[in-house]
Protein backbone atom coordinates (compact mmCIF):
# COMPACT_ATOMS: atom_id res chain seq x y z
CA UNK A 1 0.00 0.00 0.00
CA UNK A 2 1.35 3.42 -0.87
CA UNK A 3 2.31 5.95 1.76
CA UNK A 4 -0.58 8.09 2.98
CA UNK A 5 -0.32 11.72 1.96
CA UNK A 6 -2.57 14.78 1.79
CA UNK A 7 -5.38 14.42 -0.72
CA UNK A 8 -3.96 15.04 -4.19
CA UNK A 9 -7.21 14.95 -6.14
CA UNK A 10 -7.09 17.04 -9.32
CA UNK A 11 -8.56 20.47 -8.67
CA UNK A 12 -11.04 20.24 -11.51
CA UNK A 13 -14.59 19.06 -12.10
CA UNK A 14 -13.46 16.31 -14.48
CA UNK A 15 -10.77 15.19 -12.03
CA UNK A 16 -13.17 14.93 -9.10
CA UNK A 17 -15.82 13.09 -11.13
CA UNK A 18 -13.23 10.64 -12.45
CA UNK A 19 -12.00 9.99 -8.90
CA UNK A 20 -15.61 9.32 -7.88
CA UNK A 21 -16.04 6.81 -10.73
CA UNK A 22 -12.81 5.06 -9.77
CA UNK A 23 -13.92 4.84 -6.16
CA UNK A 24 -17.29 3.40 -7.15
CA UNK A 25 -15.52 0.74 -9.20
CA UNK A 26 -13.54 -0.25 -6.13
CA UNK A 27 -10.17 1.30 -6.97
CA UNK A 28 -7.96 2.45 -4.09
CA UNK A 29 -8.13 6.20 -4.72
CA UNK A 30 -7.46 6.88 -1.04
CA UNK A 31 -5.29 4.49 1.00
CA UNK A 32 -6.97 2.50 3.76
CA UNK A 33 -6.18 4.26 7.02
CA UNK A 34 -5.31 7.57 5.39
CA UNK A 35 -3.29 8.98 8.29
CA UNK A 36 0.25 10.38 8.05
CA UNK A 37 2.97 8.18 9.56
CA UNK A 38 3.63 10.69 12.33
CA UNK A 39 -0.08 10.96 13.13
CA UNK A 40 -2.32 13.99 12.77
CA UNK A 41 -3.55 16.69 15.09
CA UNK A 42 -7.26 16.05 14.52
CA UNK A 43 -9.76 13.76 12.85
CA UNK A 44 -12.77 15.59 11.40
CA UNK A 45 -15.87 13.38 11.37
CA UNK A 46 -18.56 14.43 8.90
CA UNK A 47 -22.13 14.18 10.16
CA UNK A 48 -24.90 11.90 8.92
CA UNK A 49 -28.55 11.23 9.76
CA UNK A 50 -29.76 11.22 13.35
CA UNK A 51 -32.87 9.10 13.84
CA UNK A 52 -35.88 9.73 16.06
CA UNK A 53 -34.99 9.80 19.73
CA UNK A 54 -31.46 10.97 19.04
CA UNK A 55 -30.33 7.56 17.82
CA UNK A 56 -27.42 7.46 15.35
CA UNK A 57 -27.98 6.00 11.90
CA UNK A 58 -25.73 3.14 10.86
CA UNK A 59 -23.74 5.51 8.68
CA UNK A 60 -23.18 7.99 11.50
CA UNK A 61 -22.14 5.27 13.93
CA UNK A 62 -19.68 3.74 11.45
CA UNK A 63 -17.98 7.09 10.91
CA UNK A 64 -17.67 7.82 14.62
CA UNK A 65 -16.38 4.36 15.51
CA UNK A 66 -13.74 4.75 12.79
CA UNK A 67 -12.62 8.10 14.22
CA UNK A 68 -12.58 6.69 17.76
CA UNK A 69 -10.32 3.87 16.60
CA UNK A 70 -7.90 6.41 15.13
CA UNK A 71 -7.78 8.22 18.47
CA UNK A 72 -7.39 5.09 20.60
CA UNK A 73 -4.60 3.90 18.30
CA UNK A 74 -2.76 7.19 18.91
CA UNK A 75 -3.04 8.35 15.30
CA UNK A 76 -4.86 11.62 16.14
CA UNK A 77 -4.85 13.88 19.19
CA UNK A 78 -8.30 15.42 18.79
CA UNK A 79 -11.61 14.47 17.21
CA UNK A 80 -13.85 17.13 15.67
CA UNK A 81 -17.39 15.85 15.02
CA UNK A 82 -19.21 18.28 12.71
CA UNK A 83 -22.92 18.56 11.99
CA UNK A 84 -25.91 20.58 13.12
CA UNK A 85 -29.51 19.62 13.90
CA UNK A 86 -31.30 17.77 11.11
CA UNK A 87 -34.79 16.28 11.10
CA UNK A 88 -34.39 14.94 14.62
CA UNK A 89 -32.48 16.60 17.49
CA UNK A 90 -29.96 16.80 18.97
CA UNK A 91 -27.24 17.90 16.56
CA UNK A 92 -25.25 15.29 14.66
CA UNK A 93 -22.11 16.50 16.43
CA UNK A 94 -23.67 15.99 19.88
CA UNK A 95 -24.71 12.43 19.03
CA UNK A 96 -21.23 11.71 17.70
CA UNK A 97 -19.60 13.18 20.82
CA UNK A 98 -21.70 10.85 22.96
CA UNK A 99 -20.51 7.81 21.00
CA UNK A 100 -16.91 9.00 21.11
CA UNK A 101 -17.01 9.27 24.91
CA UNK A 102 -18.39 5.75 25.19
CA UNK A 103 -15.64 4.52 22.86
CA UNK A 104 -12.92 5.84 25.15
CA UNK A 105 -12.22 9.30 23.75
CA UNK A 106 -11.91 11.77 26.68
CA UNK A 107 -14.02 14.91 26.79
CA UNK A 108 -10.96 17.16 26.43
CA UNK A 109 -10.11 15.52 23.10
CA UNK A 110 -13.56 16.13 21.56
CA UNK A 111 -14.29 19.48 19.85
CA UNK A 112 -17.86 19.43 18.52
CA UNK A 113 -18.92 21.75 15.69
CA UNK A 114 -22.73 21.94 16.00
CA UNK A 115 -23.83 24.49 13.36
CA UNK A 116 -22.99 23.03 9.95
CA UNK A 117 -25.95 22.02 7.80
CA UNK A 118 -23.98 20.49 4.95
CA UNK A 119 -20.48 19.48 3.83
CA UNK A 120 -19.59 22.95 2.61
CA UNK A 121 -20.48 24.56 5.95
CA UNK A 122 -18.56 21.84 7.81
CA UNK A 123 -15.47 22.81 5.82
CA UNK A 124 -16.03 26.49 6.58
CA UNK A 125 -16.69 26.12 10.30
CA UNK A 126 -14.02 23.49 10.93
CA UNK A 127 -11.58 25.54 8.86
CA UNK A 128 -12.17 28.49 11.16
CA UNK A 129 -11.66 26.28 14.22
CA UNK A 130 -8.45 24.86 12.75
CA UNK A 131 -7.08 28.31 12.03
CA UNK A 132 -7.98 29.56 15.50
CA UNK A 133 -6.29 26.59 17.18
CA UNK A 134 -3.44 26.47 14.65
CA UNK A 135 -4.21 22.87 13.66
CA UNK A 136 -2.06 22.04 10.63
CA UNK A 137 -2.84 18.39 9.99
CA UNK A 138 -6.42 17.20 9.61
CA UNK A 139 -7.77 13.79 8.68
CA UNK A 140 -11.24 13.66 7.10
CA UNK A 141 -13.40 10.72 8.21
CA UNK A 142 -16.44 9.91 6.07
CA UNK A 143 -17.81 7.38 3.58
CA UNK A 144 -15.51 6.60 0.62
CA UNK A 145 -17.73 8.21 -2.02
CA UNK A 146 -18.26 11.30 0.16
CA UNK A 147 -14.48 11.73 0.50
CA UNK A 148 -14.06 13.32 -2.95
CA UNK A 149 -16.49 16.19 -2.38
CA UNK A 150 -15.37 16.66 1.22
CA UNK A 151 -11.70 16.92 0.28
CA UNK A 152 -12.65 19.47 -2.39
CA UNK A 153 -14.69 21.51 0.07
CA UNK A 154 -11.82 21.67 2.57
CA UNK A 155 -9.37 22.52 -0.20
CA UNK A 156 -11.63 25.44 -1.18
CA UNK A 157 -11.12 26.73 2.38
CA UNK A 158 -7.36 26.62 1.93
CA UNK A 159 -6.83 23.43 3.94
CA UNK A 160 -4.68 20.47 2.91
CA UNK A 161 -6.17 17.32 4.40
CA UNK A 162 -5.59 13.59 4.61
CA UNK A 163 -8.58 11.34 3.95
CA UNK A 164 -9.48 8.21 5.94
CA UNK A 165 -12.43 6.47 4.19
CA UNK A 166 -14.90 4.47 6.26
CA UNK A 167 -15.24 1.24 4.30
CA UNK A 168 -17.39 -0.26 7.07
CA UNK A 169 -20.19 2.23 6.38
CA UNK A 170 -23.47 0.70 5.19
CA UNK A 171 -23.47 3.37 2.48
CA UNK A 172 -20.44 1.57 1.03
CA UNK A 173 -21.03 -2.08 1.93
CA UNK A 174 -24.58 -2.31 0.56
CA UNK A 175 -24.97 -2.23 -3.22
CA UNK A 176 -28.11 -0.09 -3.59
CA UNK A 177 -27.14 2.62 -1.06
CA UNK A 178 -23.71 2.79 -2.73
CA UNK A 179 -25.30 3.45 -6.13
CA UNK A 180 -27.65 6.07 -4.69
CA UNK A 181 -24.77 7.81 -2.94
CA UNK A 182 -22.67 7.71 -6.12
CA UNK A 183 -25.39 9.50 -8.09
CA UNK A 184 -25.98 12.01 -5.29
CA UNK A 185 -22.27 12.77 -4.92
CA UNK A 186 -21.80 13.24 -8.67
CA UNK A 187 -24.65 15.75 -8.72
CA UNK A 188 -23.34 17.51 -5.59
CA UNK A 189 -19.80 17.81 -6.98
CA UNK A 190 -21.15 19.50 -10.12
CA UNK A 191 -23.34 21.83 -8.04
CA UNK A 192 -20.47 22.77 -5.70
CA UNK A 193 -18.26 23.63 -8.68
CA UNK A 194 -20.95 25.80 -10.27
CA UNK A 195 -21.63 27.56 -6.97
CA UNK A 196 -17.95 28.25 -6.26
CA UNK A 197 -17.47 29.61 -9.77
CA UNK A 198 -20.49 31.92 -9.40
CA UNK A 199 -19.24 33.18 -6.03
CA UNK A 200 -15.78 33.79 -7.48
CA UNK A 201 -17.26 35.91 -10.28
CA UNK A 202 -19.43 37.86 -7.83
CA UNK A 203 -16.33 38.97 -5.87
CA UNK A 204 -14.72 40.57 -8.89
Amino acid sequence: MRKAEPSSLPDSLAGELWALVRLYRGELVFPVGGVPEAGAEAAVVLGAQVLRGGRPSGTLRARVVHAAQLYVAGKVRLVIPTGGVGEHPPSEAEVMARILRRAGVPEKAILPEVKARNTRESAQYVGAMANERELRSLVIVTDPLHCVRTAGAFRAEGLSVWVSPVYDSPMWRERWPRLVQFLREATAIIWYRIRRKAESHSRR
